[in-house]
């Protein structure tokens, strides 16, 4: 963890996957904000409640910032229900009591927001894929050799097997 929080590179991620769930989060209450009177200040503090959140949710770790390697689908489900988790939080800014939450605005805002989350995921991968960075460069094979051969090695692979970063641990 202590690595992730002295890399530029992770904190960019972080930050822009932050700023995805606060878009997420923020466009059913824009739609609320307009038809039903809801205050701006609400969709305000909704989506920065969303953003706080998917910064937690990045240091508390993601399968794809930690190296798992996952299917596509398991990690957009992952990221989904998070979003949509993250979105019901928010959801209770503005209520003093939980009796106060307008829980049937408050759902569908979130499931709102989780399909906002797959659809972007959908059209353009995750933020974190090593292979979208700027100047990437394949692991060398003397590179993965090196890396296999620590008992503690690290390797992340695409869908199709290929190895997209290994390193010893």
């Amino acid at each position: 963890m202590l690595s992730n929080l002295s890399n530029p590179i992770w904190w960019k991620d972080a930050a822009l996957r932050a700023a995805y769930t606060a878009l997420a989060i923020a466009l059913p209450y824009l739609g609320a904000a307009t038809l039903n009177a809801v205050p701006w200040l609400t969709v305000a503090l909704a989506a920065a409640l969303g953003y706080v959140a998917s910064l937690a949710t990045s240091l508390a770790g993601l399968p794809e910032v930690e190296g798992v390697n996952l299917p596509w689908w398991l990690a957009a489900v992952e990221r989904v229900v998070k979003t949509f988790a993250q979105s019901l939080v928010a959801g209770f800014v503005g209520a003093t009591l939980i009796t106060d939450v307008d829980w049937a605005f408050v759902l569908q805002a979130a499931a709102l927001a989780a399909l906002t989350s797959l659809v972007r995921l959908i059209l353009e991968t995750l933020p974190a894929d090593p292979t979208k960075r700027a100047g990437y460069q394949p692991p060398s094979q003397e590179e993965v050799d090196a890396a296999l051969s620590s008992p503690t090695a690290r390797v992340v692979t695409d869908d199709e097997g290929r190895i997209l970063f290994a390193s010893p641990k």
